[in-house]
């Protein structure tokens, strides 16, 4: 017998995430609705101080529990 399990996950924008394979913290920028994954848009800043972004799957990411 199959027994499968969707996890939900909840994410928005202004969140604090990271990469399931570890990296830097990012910051949720955009949520794209219009494609079927959801692309997530996210930045954040280099070693070099550089502002980056990029866009990732939500399955790519870890919300992470910062109190503000």
């Amino acid at each position: 017998k199959l027994l499968t399990i969707m996890k939900t996950i909840e994410i928005n924008v202004g969140d604090v995430v990271q990469l399931k394979s570890g990296g830097p913290k990012m910051v949720v920028d955009k949520i794209d609705h219009n494609f079927y994954d959801h692309p997530i848009g996210c930045t954040w800043f280099s070693k070099n101080d550089e502002l980056k972004y990029a866009q990732f799957s939500y399955k790519s990411l870890n919300v992470l529990n910062i109190i503000k």
